[in-house]
């Protein structure tokens, strides 16, 4: 399976190391997985990888915890973009929805094993919904002109 660019960062180290063990260019490339251009840019101190959007997306929800599209949409616009190609390149993010309703807060971005946190943001977020559906209700109620 394709890892992407995303996996560069830590076949760096693993490039250096192998380069200061004697390794041409070539035999860190084939050993690793990486272009030849790549293992070469690296060797030579031409170019260090980035982290990346996707490791940064996927780190900031471990982090984190479960973040709402809200929470992330700042920082990562494509958020939606980054989750399936998170999803396809099997790291481990995961989604969960609401009703459309709640707009930006109707999708959720997890790390297995942070299940039972997202089911307390979930519930504090339907009971925050309720509290307030209740107060403009009695605002309407209130304010209604007598005839």
């Amino acid at each position: 399976m394709r890892q992407g660019r995303q996996a560069y960062p830590a076949l760096y180290d693993k490039a250096i190391e192998m380069s200061s063990r004697g390794a041409s260019a070539k035999d860190v490339a084939s050993a690793l997985g990486v272009s030849y251009s790549a293992a070469y840019h690296w060797i030579k101190g031409l170019r260090k990888p980035e982290k990346g959007a996707l490791n940064q997306f996927v780190e900031e929800i471990r982090k984190n915890g479960p973040l709402s599209a809200w929470d992330v949409k700042a920082r990562f616009p494509k958020h939606n973009e980054l989750f399936l190609t998170a999803t396809k390149r099997a790291m481990p993010v995961k989604r969960h929805t609401l009703p459309k309703k709640f707009g930006n807060y109707s999708t959720w971005y997890f790390i297995p094993g942070q299940e039972s946190a997202l089911k307390q943001r979930v519930s504090e977020l339907l009971d925050r919904y309720k509290e307030m559906k209740q107060q403009i209700i009695e605002a309407l109620g209130a304010k209604r002109p007598s005839r």
